[in-house]
């Protein structure tokens, strides 16, 4: 489903950025759609069993800003509505089997990438997923993608399983970003979907993992990047900027083209004018051989190309030419 051989599948990371604020979240799932994202994506969670009740602070914000079931099933129509697909990260097996009841993809965030137990159902369910590598080296990395291997329920493919490269750092400094780890992964895991989860300042970091051929690029979204202090808002895209940025993806897209190299529509007016043919430098008589002091190839092309020149070095002319005219293959003995 994520997976089109020359589109980059761009999702818009709304999260927790509605703070349990309904009419936000409606309000994210549009604007995600009039930004030109292909999908938005939130975070499912029943708070008991996602955080332990001790870290006090932080479970009560995390109660604040959970949606409940039928919300998000809202959030799932409206998307459709608007013709944007809808997910959610599921954050305890619980919610991973409730998501599964009405949606088609499936993320893993990179806090639970060595959560073997949520990769194991979420696999069950045999739909697209998508997994963060944050925290992750190659070690660990190719444990989870052997998991995957042994787990799925159908040959693991760029149609179903997504790897991102990912930062677990709020901002990730441009120093630490490392997008290298795109090629390398490519190279290693080359039967799957890899791609860029961003949590960097601005869309640079995004651009670039396009260019280096992400073909999913999660970022972070928000409707106003000072609605709070909560700090997934600073490095969130707002609509404006989230449309400037999937314009420019799809401008590298676009300069990116296919893995082939052959003669453009837009080269083809020019050829005849930037090529060279073959021309006589002086007066040949009929019945001569063509020496290579005899032609020249000049600008515009016409007759033989200059590429044939070995070809014609020896030949005799059927006709007489003189200074300047172009050879012509039917003169050629």
């Amino acid at each position: 489903m994520f997976k089109n051989k020359n589109k980059i599948f761009i999702v818009a990371e709304a999260g927790n950025n509605h703070e349990g604020n309904f009419s936000v979240a409606k309000k994210l799932v549009k604007k995600a759609a009039e930004s030109g994202a292909d999908a938005i994506k939130f975070q499912t969670f029943k708070t008991d069993y996602f955080i332990n009740k001790s870290e006090k602070k932080r479970f009560k914000q995390l109660e604040k800003f959970k949606l409940e079931m039928k919300q998000f099933k809202e959030l799932n129509r409206i998307a459709k509505k608007n013709k944007i697909i809808f997910f959610s990260t599921p954050l305890d097996l619980y919610s991973a089997k409730e998501l599964n009841k009405f949606q088609k993809i499936f993320k893993i965030s990179s806090g639970d990438n060595n959560y073997f137990d949520m990769l194991k159902l979420i696999l069950s369910f045999n739909k697209p997923t998508i997994i963060s590598t944050g925290m992750t080296n190659l070690k660990l990395l190719k444990k989870i993608y052997f998991f995957l291997k042994k787990n799925s329920k159908s040959k693991l493919s760029s149609r179903n399983i997504g790897l991102l490269h990912c930062v677990s750092s709020y901002p990730t400094p441009f120093s630490e970003a490392n997008l290298s780890s795109i090629n390398l992964m490519k190279k290693i895991f080359n039967d799957v979907t890899v791609g860029y989860s961003d949590h960097t300042i601005g869309m640079e970091a995004c651009i670039v993992a396009a260019s280096l051929g992400a073909k999913i690029i999660e970022k972070h979204f928000t409707i106003d990047n000072y609605y709070s202090n909560f700090r997934d808002h600073r490095l969130s895209l707002d609509p404006n900027n989230f449309k400037l940025m999937v314009k420019r993806i799809r401008d590298v897209e676009l300069l990116l083209g296919k893995n082939e190299k052959k003669i453009q529509s837009c080269e083809k007016k020019g050829i005849k004018n930037s090529r060279r043919g073959l021309v006589t430098t002086k007066l040949l008589l009929k019945g001569s051989k063509i020496n290579e002091s005899d032609i020249i190839g000049l600008r515009p092309q016409s007759g033989i190309s200059i590429i044939e020149k070995s070809k014609v070095l020896g030949k005799k002319l059927k006709k007489k030419y003189y200074e300047g005219q172009y050879l012509n293959k039917k003169y050629l003995g």
